[in-house]
């Protein structure tokens, strides 16, 4: 299966050695190469990518503002000449970070983390929806999602708390949460999930579970809440 790509950079020759490189990926298929997000956002409009390959200095709106206004963004791997962005990056679920100049194989190690993702994501969805599969470890692990009380995101990692142990995993939150049912999960703030039945007492803004206690945000908390307590909650 080709993962198609779109590469979104205003300086043309950058563009261009971004196209050049993925060209060279076989299962990358690059569909436009854009100037500016705004061009993208045009293209975003009326056809589906798996990748964006995104640079972040850019006129108008940068990379960043560009990323920030997708309500569903495809994979991201941002390509700056700008370290310091990074850690920003990373808390909007980018999948890398590719400092200019780079490689071919720096940029191959992206689409590889990218394939990766994919092909984990398939496997689990052609499976029972009472499981599903992540690496962790340089292994392939079943995680039985009864057996989940929470999700925890680290960047471009993620933590899998189970009744039984942690999984660190190299994907984004919103992986985990394609893989989960929505009427038993439920995101309290944009770095957690948890398992409505898994929780022991809500106090405050924070959520019991065992020994962890999960921040809820302030924002959501209502709603939040309401959505936990739903019929469950006896008022006397």
């Amino acid at each position: 299966m080709k993962l198609s790509c779109l590469i979104i950079d205003d300086e043309e020759i950058a563009a261009r050695g971004v196209e050049q490189y993925a060209r060279q990926v076989p299962y990358i298929d690059t569909i436009r190469v854009c100037s500016s997000a705004l061009e993208a956002m045009e293209i975003l409009a009326n056809n589906t990518v798996d990748v964006i390959f995104l640079d972040i200095q850019m006129p108008k709106l940068t990379g960043l503002q560009f990323l920030k206004s997708l309500k569903n963004p495809p994979l991201v791997v941002i390509i700056s000449a700008y370290p310091d962005y990074a850690l920003e990056g990373y808390e909007l679920e980018v999948i890398d970070y590719i400092v200019k100049p780079f490689s071919f194989e720096r940029f191959l190690k992206a689409c590889n983390k990218c394939k990766e993702y994919f092909d984990l994501k398939n496997s689990s969805r052609a499976t029972d929806d009472d499981y599903f599969f992540i690496k962790a470890n340089n292994r392939i692990e079943k995680i039985m999602t009864h057996d989940v009380l929470f999700i925890e995101s680290l960047e471009n990692y993620v933590n899998i708390y189970t009744a039984q142990k942690k999984y660190l995993t190299l994907v984004g939150l919103n992986v985990i949460e394609s893989y989960l049912d929505s009427r038993e999960f439920i995101k309290v703030q944009k770095s957690y999930i948890v398992s409505k039945s898994k929780i022991d007492s809500i106090d405050g803004n924070m959520i019991c579970i065992g020994a962890h206690r999960i921040p809820v945000s302030r924002k959501w908390r209502d709603e939040i809440l309401a959505n936990i307590l739903s019929n469950k909650f006896l008022k006397r």
